[in-house]
Order: C-alpha cells, then sequence, then structure tokens
C-alpha cells in the first residue's frame, strides 16, 4: 500500500510541476533579493546607480530525478535628469520542467520613478514582458495512447490530438507601486503589484483559449536596529489570484562586522504556507556581504501532506546581488580656515 501511495503522489507532482511551469508564475523563496519579479516599482529603491541580481533554483529534485530549475537574471540604471529618480531594467527568466522539457522564457523590460514627499518615498513601476513556453509533445501520453489489454499508456500509439501545439508566445504587463520611510532609525517599506494586467492567453491549444489572471502581491519589510552591529530585517510577502494565494513571513538578522572586505553576514528562517491551509515549507536563510556583493542561500524543507509516502521534497536556492556605490553625495563639508 505504501509503494502504491508513493508512485501515486510521485505521478502528481510530475503532472503538477509541468503545469506550474506554464499556468503559474515563477516563486522563489527568496522573494526580496528579486525586485523586478517582486514588483516593478521596487527598481531603483535600492539607491545605487546601478545594480546586478541573480538567482537558480532547483526543486523536487527527489521526484524521479526530474528536478523543477529557475533561473533570473537583472540588472538596472539610474538616470540622472537633475533631481528627477528614474530607472530603467531588464529581467532574462528561464524556468524549466526536465521531465517534459517544459521550458517558459521571459525578457522583461522595466521603468520606475521615484519621488519624495514630506519624508516619504512613493515608486511607481511598470514592465513589459515577452514570454515564450514550449514542451516536448512526443515526452507526454493522451487518452488516446491507452492500450486496455496491457492496462497502460503507449507512446506508439498516435495521440489523435490536431488542436494542441507544442509552444506558444504572448506579451505580458506587470505594474506597481510602492512606500517607505523612515521612523527615527527604522526604515519601512510596503508595496502593491499586479501582474498580467493585460490578461494575455495563455495555452497550448489552438481554438479554445484562456487567459491569464491577474496575480497580485503585496509586500512589506523593515529594517530595525537593535545594537549599532545588529539590524533585525523581518519580510513578508502575499501573492493571490482567484482562490489561490500563496504567503512568506520570516526575518533575517544581520550583523555589521568591523573587516573591510566581508562588511556583514545575515542568516534568518522564513516559511511559506496557503492562507486557510496547512503548511508547505520551513527554510533557513544565511549570506554574506563581500564588497559590493551580497551572496544568500536557502534550503526549503517541505511539511506538507504532499510529501507524505516520499522523502521530504527539498528546494535549494542561491542569490547574488552586486551593487555598485552611489555615486550623489549624501553629505556636503564645506571646508573652513582653523585658527
Amino acid at each position: 500500500m505504501v509503494t502504491y501511495s508513493k508512485h501515486i503522489i510521485q505521478c502528481l507532482l510530475v503532472v503538477l510541476s509541468s503545469f506550474a511551469l506554464h499556468a503559474q508564475d515563477v516563486h522563489l523563496s527568496q522573494f526580496y533579493t528579486a525586485d523586478q519579479l517582486l514588483n516593478p516599482a521596487r527598481m531603483g529603491a535600492h539607491g545605487s546607480d546601478l545594480r546586478f541580481s541573480g538567482n537558480y533554483r532547483n526543486q523536487w529534485k527527489q521526484v524521479n530525478s526530474l528536478p523543477l530549475t529557475t533561473y533570473v537574471v537583472s540588472g538596472d540604471k539610474l538616470l540622472h535628469f537633475g533631481k528627477e529618480d528614474v530607472n530603467v531594467g531588464a529581467t532574462v527568466v528561464r524556468d524549466q520542467f526536465s521531465g517534459y522539457k517544459t521550458i517558459t522564457n521571459k525578457l522583461l523590460l522595466t521603468g520606475s520613478y521615484g519621488y519624495k514627499w514630506l519624508g516619504n518615498q512613493f515608486r511607481g513601476g511598470i514592465q513589459f514582458g515577452l514570454v515564450t513556453n514550449s514542451t516536448d509533445l512526443s515526452l507526454q501520453t493522451f487518452p488516446n495512447q491507452w492500450n486496455y489489454p496491457n492496462g497502460s499508456f503507449d507512446k506508439d500509439i498516435p495521440n489523435g490530438e490536431q488542436n494542441i501545439r507544442p509552444s506558444q508566445n504572448y506579451l505580458d504587463i506587470n505594474s506597481g507601486v510602492t512606500w517607505s520611510r523612515l521612523f527615527g532609525e527604522i526604515k519601512v517599506e510596503s508595496g502593491l503589484g499586479f501582474n498580467h494586467i493585460n490578461r494575455p492567453k495563455d495555452t497550448y491549444f489552438n481554438t479554445a483559449f484562456e487567459k491569464r489572471k491577474i496575480r497580485g502581491v503585496f509586500h512589506t519589510t523593515a529594517s530595525i536596529p537593535v545594537t549599532p552591529f545588529w539590524t533585525l530585517e523581518p519580510k513578508m510577502q502575499w501573492m493571490w489570484t482567484t482562490k489561490a494565494n500563496d504567503f512568506l513571513f520570516g526575518s533575517l538578522g544581520r550583523y555589521k562586522t568591523t573587516d573591510p572586505l566581508f562588511t556583514a553576514v545575515f542568516a534568518g528562517l522564513m516559511y511559506r504556507h496557503g492562507v486557510n491551509r496547512t503548511f508547505d515549507a520551513v527554510y533557513p536563510v544565511v549570506g554574506i556581504v563581500f564588497k559590493e556583493f551580497e551572496i544568500g542561500l536557502s534550503y526549503d524543507f517541505n511539511v506538507s501532506t504532499l510529501s507524505d509516502g516520499v522523502k521530504r521534497l527539498k528546494s535549494a536556492e542561491v542569490s547574488i546581488i552586486y551593487t555598485m556605490a552611489p555615486s550623489t553625495v549624501k553629505y556636503k563639508i564645506l571646508p573652513c580656515d582653523r585658527y
């Protein structure tokens, strides 16, 4: 009975994995490291002239050794127009499930604008993306390929499908706003983003078209100095679309060192679950700051009922961020003669 349940769960996970790549969006445990994916308005919120980031995620490798892998590379640049805060950037995403060679590629172009008013920082952003999806139909089976005498699917039998194609392309539009403010030494930031606001068609079928649902994202974070060396950084993200939702919450602790090269280290614990259902995963996060580079590592431990009957599913994720020192001068010093 255990073996039978194990096979059933494995099949379900494989099906859900391939479905997720073209019917759902890329998700990261370290969501706060990919600004342009989290919210287009967050681009440029780091206060630097130039920034590059990269993310790699590998999940569900324990299911028949067929993992889901995600690659994200982003860059943005501050354009100087007097006091105007205008940023432009680009993001490249590749998401693939090796089981059916199902691949999603995205090229996202983003623009954002920041405005300060009465101690508040407001930002708005818009993003245009070209999305391509492809899959290998020869690795999949269809109802017509069921072999009744053998009681199994036979790929040598013609699938009889005339209304399906192996790839699709569509234009995707996302937007968002953020707000941030200093309360003494405590910095708070919150944002609201909306993805697929143009409701693009997303289907492999030729005649039956399904439109993407708008996905909302609310996120907030804070930087709370505890001592001159320690800072607490709570973080939260809530995503929803129709009746599906995803909630991530946790906190990092950052320690500022006196080393000129390794300037900071950080660690924390986060968890993910859906509202009104059981926990999905718990994951620790550790990282270092080396000169202008910040490197983060996380490892998801699946605690949901989907992992019953099989080995506990795990996911590894790496993030790397390079932030150039800002060219603007924060403080001006007027020299004076000494008497």
